[in-house]
């Protein structure tokens, strides 16, 4: 069993490119947890029609929402691998509407409104639907929602750390010029 939670870890460490102790300290106090907790990965990674500039916005917005910084740079991270341009990147982090295209501020927009819970969503949810349809609304919806669970569980487990205390790299994979946010 430890060998196997060993395993996880390292493959999770070289894909995120960040620490992932928090794996180790689950499966060796709770292995049934840490099986159970492996089966939202599928969930967390979902996209079927989302553009992945939308979904990888929400994502890094509802994350920096949990004020985690390491998971913050793995939603940097799962986004430059996913194509999505530094550029666009920095203007999600900086929250920087009128930098980002049209569709990546519409969506920013509803998960903004989702991560404050006061009903302002709802007109960018009804632009959604009329420009992308249902679908897309539902995938952004899990992508936030499912954001927020490892910071939660790092958080609940001593392994969060603060975005104050963690400089963002976005460093495009492509060109390998690294800035920081």
């Amino acid at each position: 069993m430890k060998a196997f939670v060993r395993f996880v870890q390292r493959q999770a460490e070289q894909q995120l490119r960040v620490p992932a102790d928090y794996l180790r300290q689950l499966g060796d106090t709770s292995f049934s947890g840490f099986l159970k907790f492996l089966m939202i990965l599928p969930v967390a990674a979902h996209r079927r029609r989302s553009d992945p500039a939308l979904i990888h916005a929400v994502r890094i917005a509802a994350t920096q929402d949990e004020d985690c910084g390491p998971c913050v740079q793995i939603a940097v991270n799962a986004a430059l691998d996913d194509g999505v341009e530094p550029d666009i990147i920095r203007a999600v982090l900086d929250r920087n509407h009128d930098q980002m295209p049209k569709e990546v501020a519409l969506v920013l927009k509803f998960a903004e409104g989702v991560l404050a819970r006061d009903g302002s969503e709802e007109e960018a949810r009804d632009e959604i639907v009329r420009q992308f349809g249902q679908t897309v609304v539902t995938e952004l919806s899990l992508a936030i929602a499912t954001a927020r669970v490892f910071p939660s569980l790092k958080r609940g487990l001593g392994f969060a750390r603060s975005c104050a205390l963690v400089e963002v790299a976005v460093e495009s994979r492509r060109k390998g010029h690294p800035t920081k946010k």
